[in-house]
């Protein structure tokens, strides 16, 4: 099953519309995205464990290049439903004969457009997978004494191959900022957030040998969440930790890097990363999609505070560093945009230049989205 959208209407508008249908869009990046912001990011979250990112789930896309022709890319699907662009509302569901979904005939347009952020082709519209809407959802939230012993329960419920949904982990500080923002008693310890999609049996079973590995690693407690209510609850702090953080520093701003690793040092990056912060006397947070490597340090600042941006930007640095240190990427999922072109070469070395190719030959003015992804000028025509 799929469904046609514009490039202007939002996840949760979408998911709304989807409702009555039994369906739902699944890639659920916590801010309400449009769909094309989505697309340009190649955009995941906290479901990206179990159902995939915009690659995993943009089906095709129907794009305006450089040079002002429309392309459509990918393969049709047997069974689409239309979504009306003035109401949003799902107008259509119908069979028809399209080509075959699976296909090997030449290059993949669609996933060479998806995180492009802008610089190949405007995308006005885009065919999407949807998913079943879940029959039992289960959540919990496990605290920890240490950080350490959090992020190896995370790690070892994926290595045994536990399905979960999503699994996102908060240090200290967010714990206490969402307490405090969000009129909430959760323990102020690291926590998981961790949650089951399946049968009702399914989840039993999960949910009993997670909370056995939780408490094999120390887990001090357990709050498992059955009902939609408990689970309603139980994300409220997780989804409001931007505001919550920056609701400690009042008149502050947002800094958010986000970084991602291989499981086998995820302990490590985290742990070095919460030293760092204290060793560099700023306070930050650390949150993040564990479930595939991803974590997101969110430090509040005022411009003002001349000094305190300069920590900020040489532990934006270290972090970074860090990552590709072990094997990582220097964003999971925010992009490379202005902040993060310096470390593109860092992590892709001399495919770069080959980037770069692909770039000047679909825009040779340099018309979309200039001045993101590469030091344009840094580089020969």
């Amino acid at each position: 099953m799929s469904v046609k959208v514009e490039a202007g209407v939002t996840r949760e508008q979408l998911n709304a519309d989807l409702r009555a249908t039994g369906l739902m869009f699944p890639v659920d990046p916590g801010a309400n995205a449009t769909i094309g912001g989505m697309v340009a990011t190649n955009a995941s979250g906290t479901t990206t464990v179990k159902y995939g990112n915009m690659k995993t789930n943009a089906l095709s896309l129907t794009a305006v290049m450089a040079d002002g022709r429309i392309i459509k890319t990918g393969s049709k699907c047997v069974l689409y439903m239309e979504v009306l662009p003035e109401t949003n509302l799902v107008i259509n569901c119908d069979f028809a004969v399209y080509r075959a979904r699976k296909s090997s005939a030449g290059y993949d347009l669609t996933r060479l457009l998806i995180g492009s952020e802008g610089t190949l082709a405007v995308v006005t519209e885009v065919e999407l997978r949807l998913s079943g809407v879940p029959e039992a959802e289960k959540a919990m939230i496990c605290s920890f004494d240490k950080m350490k012993d959090a992020i190896d329960t995370c790690t070892t419920v994926m290595q045994m191959g536990i399905p979960v949904a999503r699994m996102e982990m908060m240090d200290e500080n967010v714990v206490d900022a969402v307490n405090r923002y969000s009129n909430l008693n959760n323990s102020l310890r690291p926590s998981l957030i961790i949650e089951h999609h399946g049968s009702a049996n399914e989840l039993e079973q999960q949910s009993s040998v997670v909370q056995e590995i939780a408490r094999d690693f120390g887990a001090m407690d357990i709050e498992v969440a059955s009902t939609s209510e408990d689970r309603k609850r139980l994300w409220s702090g997780r989804h409001s930790v931007w505001h919550a953080v920056l609701n400690q520093v009042p008149g502050s701003r947002g800094f958010s890097a986000d970084v991602a690793v291989p499981f086998s040092k995820l302990t490590e990056a985290v742990v070095e990363t919460q030293q760092d912060l204290k060793t560099s006397g700023l306070f930050g947070t650390i949150v993040g999609h564990v479930g595939d490597g991803n974590f997101h340090v969110l430090i509040p600042f005022t411009d003002d505070n001349k000094e305190h941006l300069g920590r900020m930007k040489a532990f934006s640095h270290r972090l970074v560093k860090r990552a590709l240190a072990c094997g990582g990427t220097c964003t999971g999922e925010h992009g490379i945009g202005i902040g993060k072109m310096e470390y593109l070469p860092m992590e892709h070395g001399g495919a770069v230049d080959f980037m770069y190719t692909i770039k000047k030959a679909l825009d040779p003015q340099d018309i979309m989205n200039p001045g993101k992804i590469f030091y344009a000028n840094d580089r020969s025509n």
